[in-house]
């Protein structure tokens, strides 16, 4: 592991020391620093780590950009392809339809996230309020948190999906390409673009990432309307009754071996898969420091997003029931909606060509707001110095944009699409990214419900007069333990992946992750590795850390005297 460096001001500017109520684990500054020497001497060489860049406010997010962040991370190509796999392991529509509701109430726990975020709006997302809540050990909570994000928080499955849908379109006679090199190579090459725009044309980044989220409103309404002239009997060569499921009882098992349809097992697996189809509400959280007024835009953004979601993620399953019969959704299974619209305007050129690249438009816009959030939280860990080489993935050249983490998270996304050998890859990759973040959302739970019972002067004084409920935070750490714990029964949810390969791995990052501090903070420390840094306070409440290289200072031991071990704080 490289130690960081720090880059230091000129001698002679002015360094005036904050106190940022309830963070202690580091010193801060308002002003530029000369540097500083504890338990050791500083390197004599340094160089400015990177820029002390404050977003001007033309690039900061208002409300409706904000929203469309949320829009575009949260609607991917999950609602076009996840209702197979959940209608194979519930084989009920009234199920089916009431976890589409749960998991919108389960998503407005956002409050959570809300309460959080007024309270410390920060960019960094959950790296902030892990810090803030579970503040010994020292950084344990942030190096579980950095394993899991740097890791999984990639853009694997939908540039798998963008790509899986375009060649779909291109050759609609081939129901699949995953696992090709012709798929992986437009997959990569679908990052790549994204992530060279977010670096170095930011601001034309949240343009098209706007527009895109505001396609896919227009996408998802296309797909209620379509269902509900279905259901009319309007528009179709044949009679609805034929291939609907609200005409037919049906079964996704109908000659055919049972399997964990129905059961507990099934039921969680079906969860976990709407969970994922809501999954990324907590975006904004990601990039306060970028959102203009955080705490009173969050506010309002947020529940405006997840509103417009729930009512459609609800609407279109309702519509894919109208047009489709049960075995026909399970059987689609990545390509629902290519099979509803199929059932719907028959098997012509819109149907079969243009609706594909529809939906990978959809999947791009994912991959665009994935690539612009999910960085901003590297570089943040990047600046803690809780990854090697942190000085290169916290640095921001040439154009203000954290350039050096958006290479990080095309470095783990590429090797992930290179690396995959089987077809469920894309279900693999957002599962495993989902069920471990939902540990640190229990976690994040559980520290909420412990500082609205147990508050401290600090909490009361960095919190905000929005508060969420204690009930709906409980309801939502016990409807996640059931999500964590059920997918150990033996079940098939993955063809060519033992079963408890998802949830096994989910929560092993816990164990790696502290394996990980170990190491960082209490091993090479004892062979005299110091990471020695101080948090520079910004003008507009975002944070800069600056690095130190600091040599162990030798101290004269009277006789019998036992040496201390240096500390890596």
């Amino acid at each position: 592991m490289q130690e960081p460096e720090i880059f230091e001001q000129p001698v002679g500017t002015k360094d005036l020391e904050a106190h940022i109520p309830g963070d202690e684990n580091h010193t801060y500054h308002t002003g530029y620093s000369t540097g500083f020497q504890t338990n050791g001497t500083a390197d004599e060489s340094s160089l400015e780590d990177y820029h002390d860049f404050v977003y001007p406010e033309d690039r900061k997010l208002g409300t409706w950009s904000t929203a469309f962040l949320i829009i575009n991370r949260v609607v991917g190509a999950g609602v076009y392809s996840t209702p197979a796999s959940i209608i194979y392991y519930t084989n009920s529509v009234g199920v089916t339809l009431l976890f589409w509701v749960l998991g919108g109430v389960m998503t407005f726990c956002l409050f959570v996230y809300l309460e959080y975020g007024t309270a410390l709006p920060r960019s960094g997302g959950e790296k902030v309020y892990l810090e803030r809540v579970y503040q010994r050990p020292r950084y344990l909570a942030t190096c579980i948190f950095a394993v899991q994000f740097v890791l999984f928080a990639i853009s694997t499955g939908n540039s798998i999906s963008f790509s899986s849908y375009l060649l779909r379109a291109i050759t609609p006679e081939q129901e699949s390409k995953d696992g090709t090199w012709l798929n992986k190579g437009v997959s990569i090459a679908a990052i790549s673009g994204v992530c060279l725009i977010h670096s170095f044309t930011p601001r034309l980044g949240v343009w098209l990432s706007n527009g895109l989220g505001a396609f896919k409103l227009v996408l998802l309404s296309l797909v209620v309307c379509t269902g509900f002239a279905a259901l009319a009997g309007r528009g179709v060569k044949e009679s609805p009754r034929n291939f609907s499921t609200f005409h037919g009882p049906g079964s996704v098992n109908e000659g055919k071996e049972e399997g964990t349809a129905g059961t507990t097992a099934g039921y969680a697996l079906a969860l976990l898969q709407v969970l994922y189809s809501y999954s990324g509400w907590e975006n904004a959280n990601y990039v306060l420091t970028e959102v203009r007024d955080a705490p009173r835009t969050l506010k309002r953004a947020a529940p405006i997003a997840v509103s417009a979601i729930t009512i459609l993620y609800l609407l279109a399953n309702i519509a894919y029931f109208a047009a489709m019969s049960k075995n026909e959704i399970a059987d689609a299974k990545v390509v629902v909606a290519a099979q509803f619209f199929k059932n719907v305007w028959g098997d012509n050129s819109f149907a079969t060509r243009a609706l594909p690249v529809f939906i990978a438009l959809s999947a791009l816009g994912n991959v665009f707001a994935q690539s612009f959030a999910m960085p901003r939280v590297k570089q943040e860990l990047a600046k803690e110095g809780i990854l090697p080489f942190s000085r290169f993935w916290a640095s921001d050249w040439p154009s203000n944009a954290p350039t050096g983490a958006i290479f990080l998270h095309w470095l783990f996304t590429t090797a992930l699409i290179l690396g995959s050998q089987t077809s469920d890859v894309y279900t693999f990759v957002t599962n495993v990214f989902v069920y471990s973040g939902n540990w640190i959302k229990v976690f994040l739970g559980i520290g909420l419900v412990y500082l609205n019972f147990a508050p401290s002067e600090k909490w009361a004084e960095q919190r905000t007069t929005f508060q969420s409920s204690p009930l709906l935070t409980i309801f939502w750490i016990a409807s996640l333990l059931y999500v964590l714990a059920a997918p150990f029964i033996p079940n098939s949810f993955l063809s060519s992946i033992p079963f408890f390969v998802v949830p096994a791995l989910g929560t092993s990052l816990l164990a790696i992750g502290t394996v990980y501090w170990l190491v960082w903070a209490k091993v090479l420390p004892a062979f005299g590795l110091h990471i020695q840094h101080e948090i520079v306070q910004m003008p507009d409440g975002s944070e800069r850390v600056k690095y130190k290289r600091v040599k162990p200072k030798r101290r004269r031991r009277r006789p019998g005297q036992r040496p201390r071990r240096p500390s890596v704080w």
